[in-house]
């Protein structure tokens, strides 16, 4: 190869290499740009990130402001540069800085503002619910209501809000309000078995027993943590002079909870509606024997008697 071939491709590799440093950083030059950062009232911000980034070259940079607030970026070049300051608990701030290697640039002077602290929704809505809670122990339904509402109107995805509002319908009688809203709360979240178990409840109560039963129907029972959940159940069909089915909801009662007296007293009146007599003695003497002093005892014990 000649002396001339062997230059040439010297010379050419020198270039492919220079050409793509050049490439990676365009972004690099002899400019320079420096500033300070200040809050609204002109005190120096320390540890502002200072990000530099020019569109062209696809390329940048960045610094931290120091305790007087100033900065420095070398090393640039010419042109228009996107320029970005960031610190936690400001407002970030973005400005566009044209850059001359040839001649120096006036110092960039920013203030950034002080975010406002934001409240946190969940001790607004802790503090919200629990004085709704002490005006729902006051029976002060409405007073309540006004408060689940408000709330529900700020934050309309806290849906865990109308099963309260439907008890405050329901404390006033209001039945079929009472039921929208827990109708709406079973449809946002239909494996809520606390919503389940109340619409349930109100729809048996309300004379809708069909579809109450049938919704009852569909809860695991073992999730069931209040005895009184089947047990009101059975007493409104009772009351409803359906005692044999009053009977599947007091027995579904004993069976989770066989420690709570009153379903056999209810279970005993069921019985005896049903004219089953031995059954009725033998849950009333179980009852007595559990509450000897419950405000149903001396009715307990009168049938007692009576029946033998």
């Amino acid at each position: 190869m000649s002396k001339f071939c062997r230059l040439a491709l010297i010379i050419l590799a020198v270039t492919l290499v220079f050409s793509g440093v050049s490439s990676a950083q365009a972004w690099r030059g002899m400019g320079r740009m420096a500033g300070k950062v200040t809050d609204e009232g002109g005190a120096p911000i320390e540890g502002v990130t200072v990000k530099v980034y020019q569109p062209e070259a696809k390329g940048g940079t960045e610094v931290k402001t120091n305790k007087r607030g100033e900065w420095v970026i070398g090393g640039i070049a010419r042109g228009g540069w996107q320029v970005d300051f960031l610190k936690n608990g400001y407002e970030p701030r973005q400005i566009t800085v044209e850059v001359d290697e040839l001649n120096s640039n006036p110092p960039i002077a920013l203030s950034l503002k002080k975010v406002a602290p934001q409240a946190d929704p969940n001790v607004e809505l802790r503090d919200d619910l629990e004085r709704a809670a002490g005006l729902m122990n006051q029976k002060k339904y409405a007073e309540a209501r006004a408060v689940y509402q408000t709330l529900l109107e700020k934050y309309p995805q806290a849906h865990q809000l109308h099963p309260l509002i439907a008890r405050t319908y329901y404390g006033e009688n209001q039945f079929e309000k009472s039921i929208e809203h827990l109708r709406i709360a079973l449809e946002k979240d239909p494996d809520n078995v606390e919503v389940r178990l109340l619409l349930g409840n109100i729809l048996v109560e309300r004379g809708n027993a069909e579809e109450g039963k049938q919704l009852l129907a569909t809860i695991d029972d073992s999730k069931v943590k209040d005895p009184t959940t089947f047990l009101n159940v059975g007493i409104v069909l009772l009351n409803q002079n359906k005692p044999a089915e009053a009977q599947t909801y007091f027995e579904k009662t004993i069976k989770l909870f066989p420690t709570y007296p009153d379903a056999y007293y209810y279970r005993a009146l069921a019985h005896l509606q049903t004219g089953n007599t031995d059954a009725a003695k033998a849950d009333l003497r179980k009852f007595l024997e559990m509450a000897p002093n419950a405000p149903e005892a001396a009715t307990a014990t009168k049938i007692l008697e009576q029946l033998k």
